[in-house]
């Protein structure tokens, strides 16, 4: 368990929700303003956000779940707690607990990690999540013992679901509405995470050349993706996504990632 005096390091003070949110990115060095993202959920979203009560919670994974704190809360506080929870489905990563109310998630995201956790050095080190949905993973490192963690997501529900753990947890895990390889990323990282990512790239090269690129001189990257015996490029709808464009198998990924330039690769679990 960790508490927000330990992770954190965005204070709310008096600041409304979108407030705090928009000064954390600030924080991080993006200048990004909520209503400039333009949704059609995003009036509904900030109305149950903006209510949400403030209090002071840890963060802990008992069992792989991610649990935000643990006390009591007054009938009015668990309203908008679960108003909140209710306007933000669908929540995909998970097992995720907000003050003992089990929020159901699609995805037993726990499974993944256990298969990586081991595979990192998470201690003291900067974490570039790319495609991170709520955070999940940016979060399981911290109490793993990560410095800090970027998280990038295009979907704005996915960012606003990080965000409600933040405002709770006050972590260094700062998720970002912003695109990998489309938007503007200062700087490199120690690990740099693509879980699920590459075989939604149209050009799966170019997204190892760009992890490469923010990738710290001897840090590390972890590449997970869908692979098969040899790789193909599947016609339709695959696993019932829509933008699958290739899937590797291990040999043809690791190969790609030598032309990328990266050395002493691993392959962790299939």
């Amino acid at each position: 368990m960790v508490s927000p005096a330990k992770l954190g390091f965005f204070r709310r003070v008096s600041l409304s929700f979108v407030e705090w949110l928009e000064e954390s990115w600030q924080k991080a060095g993006y200048a990004i303003k909520l209503e400039a993202l333009k949704h059609g959920n995003l009036k509904t979203w900030r109305e149950a956000l903006e209510k949400l009560p403030v209090r002071d919670a840890s963060l802990s994974s008992p069992s792989g779940c991610l649990a935000i704190g643990d006390s009591s809360l007054t009938a009015t506080d668990q309203r908008a707690i679960d108003d909140a929870i209710a306007a933000l489905i669908p929540w995909r990563k998970g097992p995720i607990s907000l003050f003992d109310t089990e929020i159901e998630t699609e995805w037993r995201s726990d499974f993944k990690w256990h298969r990586l956790e081991n595979a990192v050095d998470w201690e003291d080190k900067s974490i570039l999540d790319i495609g991170c949905g709520n955070g999940y993973f940016g979060f399981r490192a911290l109490l793993a013992g990560a410095r800090s963690v970027i998280g990038l997501d295009g979907m704005l529900l996915y960012v606003l679901q990080a965000a409600v753990i933040n405002w709770y947890v006050r972590s260094s895990n700062v998720v970002l509405p912003l695109r990998f390889g489309a938007d503007e990323i200062h700087g490199s990282f120690d690990v740099v995470l693509s879980l699920g990512v590459i075989y939604h790239q149209r050009d799966p090269d170019q997204h190892l050349r760009t992890l490469y690129s923010h990738t710290n001189s001897g840090g590390q990257i972890v590449v997970e993706s869908i692979v098969a015996d040899e790789a193909f490029v599947p016609h339709g709808r695959y696993a019932g996504m829509r933008n699958v464009y290739q899937i590797p198998s291990p040999e043809s990924l690791e190969n790609k990632l030598h032309v990328a330039g990266f050395s002493d690769i691993k392959l962790v679990n299939v």
